[in-house]
């Protein structure tokens, strides 16, 4: 599919990186959506998570984007808002000291994937917001599109 390297284009793939990880690891997603024009995203779980589902989705996020554009994000967050410190420290509070092996992990399955989550991020640029059933159809549609 491939998408250009654009703030809107950035969040549309973190924000489908946090929804493709929460419905992985089992978690009902109630909608994700763009902002108008910030380049900014949020996604919203219908219950909230235990703080283990918690880091895997935090990372979803920033691992998508490094997956579909090669790179980390470019954006400078403060560090109480940057997921990657924030699943960082939730892992350290729950004892969880190898980060590695759940960011390999996280990384490994939006490669296996991509197809989906390029397919949800497309759509959520198309209509601004996908809510849950409609996300839940496009994962269905999307597994049999991908190669795996």
């Amino acid at each position: 599919m491939g998408f250009a390297d654009t703030e809107r284009n950035r969040a549309a793939v973190h924000e489908a990186g946090h929804a493709l990880l929460a419905s992985y690891r089992g978690l009902a997603v109630a909608i994700i959506e763009l902002h108008r024009n910030d380049g900014e995203g949020t996604m919203r779980l219908r219950e909230p998570p235990s703080e283990l589902d918690r880091v895997w989705v935090l990372y979803g996020g920033p691992f998508a984007e490094k997956v579909v554009f090669r790179t980390w994000g470019p954006t400078v967050t403060p560090p109480e808002l940057d997921e990657l410190l924030v699943a960082h420290g939730l892992c350290h509070q729950m004892g969880i000291t190898n980060t590695i092996e759940i960011r390999d992990q996280v990384e490994s399955y939006l490669r296996d994937q991509q197809v989906r989550l390029e397919l949800v991020a497309a759509r959520l640029l198309e209509t601004g917001a996908v809510q849950g059933a409609e996300l839940d159809e496009l994962l269905r549609e999307a597994l049999q599109l991908s190669p795996t």
